[in-house]
């Protein structure tokens, strides 16, 4: 089912089970919460030019105590890994790294974060099926691991297992991955992809792979940028939506099933604050708060209470208070204005996170259990991550590489409800003195000059501790 020949789409939504059965989930205990914080070394001293690493050991209300690692601020799932954006512009991912997906230089799974090679300045990070890239505060994209396509975007189509820039990028300020391809929204809302384009999801009038970025024909005004499967989308500054690439289903949105290798117009979208794609179907908020979806709808991908496509946008049932959309390959989510989520759509390896331990699909939305108040909500392929208030990032679904991030890998029986990503909540770190020792993301302190300075750890939940560091 899950091949990696994309010339002929065989991520084939005819493979996916049939049925409409929705039935309660399980009640599931609440997830233990941080209560405390210890940091150590608590008292310490340094000669110039050494380092310390600091550790941050957080006891939870069931009792367990586990090292906290650094601050997340965004979330990246994608097929079978993770990836995070640090607060201090590192990225870390976990999961498959059999072609370099984690970015760390090799090709050896891993069930814990492992820091992506020589990026400390991301402002954003996106992951296809065997790819990720990160965007830089300078404007520019780096991205690792599978380059047959060219979703690298280096001129080349080897891969690589550090990340590498992607050729003519300098002034981006948003990015999307998909399955094998690439694109970068630009400053001045023009956007440009690169990698596969069997469909012309490229955008620019052709249906030839691209190894560099080549850009979107007729966008100029985008404020953000989605693909994932054989087709992209952007949100102009007008509140428009325009979408090409295949379109067999309706997932262009423009009342046809005809493929496009231009960007065409989405109807009846006219005041949207964000865009999601999916694999074969697209939705857009609004700035109502409701949601409408188009494309595919067999598994309920559409939300309206129905199992079939369509080619212009439909409402989801009884979503009015959105603040935040993502879409999975067969699902989609949202952030509610109370915190909450919900998720609609396929469900047989648990994505939808509503614990339900028999249903395959649901054509409306359901809550997600246990997951507290929301602040970044994204969808991988199979998998779903949410980052939370007080810091902690929690995901559900398929497992089979440990792309949940509780270290555990369970084969092909997913995970439907919620688990801890361990490390979280993150700590960042801080050091009253920085020109007596500086402190990095990972809690390193380097000594600069001799006197003393506090060292804390502090959770986006605002529980710290600190220690103090003497330079002699």
């Amino acid at each position: 089912m899950f091949s990696r020949n994309r010339k002929t789409c065989v991520w084939s939504a005819t493979l996916i089970l049939i049925s409409s059965a929705l039935v309660g989930g399980a009640t599931m205990a609440a997830p233990p919460t941080l209560e405390s914080l210890v940091v150590s070394p608590g008292v310490r001293s340094l000669s110039v030019g050494q380092t310390q690493r600091y550790k941050a050991t957080g006891t939870f209300s069931d009792g367990s105590a586990q090292a906290l690692g650094a601050a997340i601020s965004d979330i990246a799932p994608g097929y079978l890994g993770t990836c995070v954006l640090l607060t201090g512009g590192g990225v870390e991912c976990w999961g498959y790294n059999g072609e370099g997906e984690l970015g760390d230089g090799s090709t050896t799974d891993s069930l814990v974060a492992r820091a992506v090679k020589w990026i400390t300045t991301a402002t954003a990070v996106a992951t296809g099926d065997y790819h990720s890239c990160a965007l830089l505060a300078s404007g520019a994209v780096r991205c690792w691991g599978v380059n047959d396509y060219g979703q690298l975007g280096n001129d080349t189509s080897t891969s690589s297992t550090r990340p590498i820039r992607v050729t003519g990028i300098r002034a981006a300020t948003g990015l999307a991955a998909g399955w094998a391809q690439s694109c970068a929204l630009l400053a001045h809302g023009a956007v440009q992809c690169w990698g596969w384009n069997f469909y012309g999801q490229l955008g620019d009038g052709t249906n030839t792979d691209s190894r560099v970025a080549v850009s979107v024909t007729g966008i100029s005004t985008a404020t953000a940028v989605a693909t994932v499967g054989g087709h992209t989308c952007a949100l102009l500054s007008s509140g428009a939506v325009q979408c090409w690439g295949y379109n067999a289903f309706g997932q262009l949105g423009n009342g046809t099933t005809t493929n496009s290798n231009v960007p065409v117009t989405v109807r009846g979208i006219s005041n949207a604050t964000a865009v999601a794609v999916g694999g074969y179907f697209s939705c857009a908020l609004l700035a109502s708060g409701a949601v409408q979806c188009w494309g595919y709808g067999s598994n309920g991908e559409l939300g309206n209470g129905a199992y079939a496509n369509s080619s212009a946008p439909v409402s989801v049932a009884g979503i009015g208070t959105a603040v935040a959309i993502t879409a999975g390959t067969y699902h989609a989510c949202v952030v509610l204005r109370s915190g909450s989520a919900s998720c609609w759509g396929y469900n047989k390896y648990g994505q939808l996170g509503d614990a339900s331990t028999t249903a395959t699909k649901s054509n409306t939305p359901v809550p997600v259990s246990e997951i507290g108040a929301t602040v970044k909500l994204a969808a991988g392929k199979l998998h779903t991550c949410a980052l939370l208030s007080e810091g902690a990032m929690r995901c559900w679904g398929f497992n089979n590489y440990g792309q949940l991030g509780n270290r555990r890998k369970t084969g092909e029986i997913p995970h439907r409800w919620p688990v801890n990503v361990i490390g979280t909540p993150g700590v960042m770190w801080h050091s009253s003195d920085p020109s007596k020792a500086s402190i990095g993301m990972r809690g390193i302190a380097t000594a600069a000059a001799p006197g003393n300075t506090t060292i804390t750890a502090t959770t986006a939940g605002f529980i710290d501790d600190n220690a103090v560091l003497t330079v002699k």
